[in-house]
């Protein structure tokens, strides 16, 4: 995997008051995610869309020279708190490397979720929990982002 950088990861994502296109996480405040200062769009999935026939919770989609992300509002709504936060960036990192990798955006997810002072041992074993023991998927993605040692928070 190519060596991931810091304004790639941090620069990927910016915090608001609010918004159409922001995202809400489980404790009411929002963060939109931006890829090259452009903001993601991010949408209810309509009922025809394939994610939500399949049962998917989210996918984000190229659409011109930028990305949207479209929710399954009823299958986010479902997860635990930890993990429907978790989704917003693991879904931000799908545009912002951009990968088709899962892990990859796992990785990438999970390193500006804790940039965001998101995550944190408590945050990630429910994570861990949410997976199952012993998860090889949840292991690849804590080897990658556990792999990039800790940066200094961008200037607020």
């Amino acid at each position: 995997m190519q060596r991931l950088r810091w304004p790639l990861l941090c620069g990927a994502l910016f915090i608001a008051a609010g918004g159409a296109d922001a995202f809400t996480f489980a404790d009411g405040t929002s963060m939109r995610c931006l890829v090259a200062g452009a903001p993601v769009e991010e949408l209810p999935a309509p009922p025809s869309h394939p994610i939500v026939a399949r049962g998917r919770i989210a996918v984000t989609e190229r659409v011109g020279l930028g990305y949207r992300i479209l929710w399954n509002d009823a299958q986010l709504k479902a997860l635990p708190s930890d993990m429907h936060d978790f989704i917003f960036f693991h879904e931000c990192a799908h545009a912002s490397v951009p990968t088709q990798s899962e892990v990859t955006a796992n990785c990438v997810g999970l390193q500006a979720m804790r940039t965001a002072g998101r995550a944190g041992f408590v945050v990630e074993s429910k994570l861990a929990a949410f997976y199952g023991p012993g998860n090889e998927y949840w292991r690849k993605t804590l080897a990658c982002a556990n792999a990039f040692k800790a940066s200094p928070k961008p200037p607020e």
